[in-house]
């Protein structure tokens, strides 16, 4: 039978966090940012005695389709700390980022076309799409009754 098991033979843990900036992002900016947000976070009096090494932007992950992932580490003690010194950083990066300007990246759409149809040919593609809907929904004729 196998019970609990843990990790004894290590005291610290390497916390990786990924982010996705748009790509107009200066990146030295946002690695200066990342350096202070991390010296903000190891003069954390609740969470210091836990950061063994201050997060810092590795660099850039990847390219991606719509986001340049940006890589950051810093080395805790295991346990609690690791987390809320996780979470702290998030949300600091994303307060600190906002008010300079840089962006977070998300998905979007961007649709091109021919450009909108005239009221005239509007209307008549209107008028077929309606009457075929009619002719779908409408029951067919009974043979005798």
């Amino acid at each position: 039978m196998l019970g609990a098991i843990q990790n004894m033979s290590r005291d610290w843990v390497i916390e990786k966090l990924s982010i996705g900036v748009t790509y107009d992002t200066d990146l030295e900016k946002a690695r200066k940012i990342v350096k202070k947000v991390g010296e903000e976070l190891a003069q954390d009096p609740e969470l210091a005695p836990g950061i063994l090494k201050p997060l810092k932007l590795q660099g850039v992950q990847s390219f991606g389709d719509y986001a340049i992932q940006l890589r950051m580490k810093m080395m805790t003690k295991p346990g609690d700390v690791q987390f809320l010194a996780r979470r702290r950083a998030l949300a600091l990066i994303k307060k600190a980022f906002d008010a300079n300007g840089i962006k977070f990246a998300y998905p979007t759409v961007q649709l091109a076309g021919g450009g909108m149809p005239s009221a005239s040919e509007g209307g008549a593609l209107g008028a077929a799409i309606a009457q075929k809907g009619l002719e779908l929904v409408k029951p067919a004729a009974s043979g005798g009754a």
